[in-house]
């Protein structure tokens, strides 16, 4: 009697550690996404003067950032297996510390070589820091608290592209740009008390063996299909190049395809594609969605700047207003969620992404400030909701031993579809505008109509989730017939 007595209470103070070791883990999770997201974005400003101080030609700097996201891509696929073997937790600390002592040689290097390797070295430890994290949250937070954690996580990958550009002018014209990476060491340092306090040491029961050959196979794809995709997408020549590496890219992904299908134990497991939820938010509908938020990302920028006559601050600005937006909205998503459920949500939220980006294809020169900021809000809130939903909907019926493969597989796709989706913009603008110094406003319009129609695409394909996908998420009540309790002289037993 005495052990039924204080069960009820053993388990509320279990489950209450349970929600705060998730939420710490979270906050640590956001602040290395926004490490690696601010100094990725603060950068792109500094590239002019570091060109300068280096001798070398901008557009030979901007390659950098291409080399950054192949070398990231290309490791991926080992994180999840790396952890593991090793333990989440000496991995996480070990890859915030490489970054932190990558952060620093790039910000004194004097040349570009040591750039270039401390570069490659700030790709490799943020392709482990990020993946590994997140498999350690999705595996230590209670189902019901995960969609609140993920918009906790997430929140860097809104604020971090928007203050990154501005920043990074103001480090390199009031410091000068070797700060834009000293900025990381702070960051860094306070991620690692709290990973060493917090952060559980997860390791896998059974070791499994290193998959060379698929790591090959993948690692050669991505580099193929990256390096193609942005040969592909800069006028004048090199396109025949970058269309060689796409057969070859297409080659070698056929190869990597077929042997995880056949390997057992794939460095890419395919076996989290048996999932409806994982299969839904991450390949079919969620691809079209991602494809035209990253598309719309590259393109608003530069439409806002080029084809409405604003200022770099203004467009920066509004790019601003359209985050605050979306950040409004997060704390109501889980409230959301449990009122109209992840179908719901994900339909009407891929309808309203797309009317939200026709909106933005018919801005006007000359339209008032004011109303675009209230236009760009209206964007921002738009997708708020349905990105959070896609984000937790992906481990929803997930069981906890394939999270680590759902987590690489998932990271991949997302490499991918940002990289297709920058180049492909960055193409199709190219020949919109052929013969023109800059694309014109109708140039900019056509190609977010092109975006809208790939958000609006998602919308019957989000449709055919089944209606209570992710109810144990947010405690919805099932409304299913295969979840209601039915005697079995019910007639409609």
């Amino acid at each position: 009697m005495t052990s039924a007595t204080h069960d009820p209470m053993e388990r509320d103070a279990q489950e209450e550690d349970a929600l705060k070791r998730a939420r710490v883990t979270a906050i640590v999770l956001a602040a290395t996404m926004f490490m690696v997201g601010i100094d990725s974005t603060t950068l792109i400003t500094a590239l002019p003067r570091m060109s300068q101080d280096f001798g070398v030609p901008v557009t030979t700097l901007s390659a950098t950032i291409t080399l950054y996201i192949m070398v990231s891509a290309t490791l991926l696929p080992v994180s999840s297996w790396i952890g593991q073997r090793f333990g989440s937790r000496r991995v996480f600390t070990t890859a915030i510390v490489g970054f932190m002592l990558s952060s620093m040689a790039a910000g004194l290097s004097t040349n570009l070589p040591v750039f270039l390797a401390a570069r490659v070295s700030q790709a490799a430890f943020a392709s482990l820091m990020v993946p590994v994290g997140n498999i350690v949250l999705l595996t230590i937070t209670p189902r019901s608290y995960l969609v609140t954690a993920m918009t906790i996580s997430s929140t860097p990958a809104l604020i971090a592209p928007v203050l990154g550009p501005p920043l990074g002018g103001f480090i390199t014209t009031f410091l000068n740009w070797h700060w834009v990476f000293f900025l990381n060491v702070p960051t860094a340092a306070l991620a690692l008390v709290a990973a060493l306090r917090f952060i559980p040491n997860i390791r896998a029961t059974e070791r499994t063996p290193f998959d060379f050959r698929g790591f090959a196979l993948t690692a050669s794809f991505l580099c193929a299909l990256i390096a193609g995709l942005d040969r592909l997408s800069h006028a004048g020549q090199g396109r025949e190049l970058g269309v060689l590496l796409l057969i070859a890219a297409t080659a070698l992904g056929w190869l990597a395809w077929r042997h995880a299908r056949t390997a057992p134990h794939p460095i890419v497991p395919l076996t989290p594609l048996r999932y409806p939820c994982f299969f839904t938010s991450t390949i079919g509908a969620g691809t079209a969605v991602r494809v035209a938020f990253m598309g719309l990302g590259f393109t608003l920028p530069l439409m806002l700047q080029i084809g409405l006559g604003l200022s770099a601050f203004q467009a920066g600005l509004l790019l601003l207003a359209q985050n605050a937006g979306d950040l409004v909205l997060k704390s109501i998503a889980n409230r959301t969620l449990r009122a109209i459920g992840f179908r719901t949500a994900l339909v009407s939220g891929s309808l309203l992404i797309g009317a939200s980006m026709v909106a933005c294809a018919f801005l006007q020169p000359g339209m008032s400030f004011s109303l675009l900021c209230v236009i760009m809000v209206g964007v921002g809130m738009a997708r708020s909701v349905h990105m959070t939903a896609m984000m937790a909907l992906r481990f929803a019926d997930m069981p906890q031993s394939e999270v680590g493969g759902a987590t690489v597989l998932g990271n991949l796709v997302n490499s991918l579809s940002q990289a297709f989706s920058i180049s492909a913009v960055a193409a199709l603008l190219s020949l919109l505008s052929a013969g023109a110094e800059t694309p014109s406003m109708t140039h900019f319009r056509i190609t977010v109509l092109v975006l809208a129609g790939f958000a609006l695409l998602a919308a019957p394909l989000f449709a055919r989730l089944d209606r209570d996908a992710g109810a144990d998420l947010t405690g919805r009540p099932r409304r299913g017939l295969r979840d209601m309790d039915l005697s079995p002289d019910d007639p409609a037993a």
